[in-house]
This record gives structure tokens, C-alpha cells and sequence, in this order.
């Protein structure tokens, strides 16, 4: 389903329509940070507002 994508998929994560509802922004950068473990760390470097 991901083969010969250029970028990361997200799966099983509180955001969009679920409960807790976390807003992602469009169009500022994002860092997504993973480990052999499975662990995923997810932060926006900046500002959605100013």
C-alpha cells in the first residue's frame, strides 16, 4: 500500500476525527523521529499562528 511513496505514513495516532482530537496544522514543517522499537516522536518546530 506504501511502496514507491516518498514520504512517511501515520497510522493509529489520536488525530483528525478521533477522540482526543489533535489539530496538525497544513503547511509548516514537522519532524517525525523513529526507532527500531516501534517508538515515534512527532513535534511541529514552529508556529501554526502567529
Amino acid at each position: 500500500m506504501t511502496r514507491g511513496y516518498e514520504f512517511p505514513v501515520v497510522y493509529d495516532a489520536d488525530f483528525g476525527h478521533t477522540d482526543p482530537m489533535a489539530v496538525l496544522p497544513k503547511g509548516i514543517q514537522a519532524e517525525m523521529k523513529t526507532d527500531k522499537s516501534g517508538s515515534v516522536a512527532f513535534r511541529l518546530p514552529e508556529r501554526a499562528v502567529e
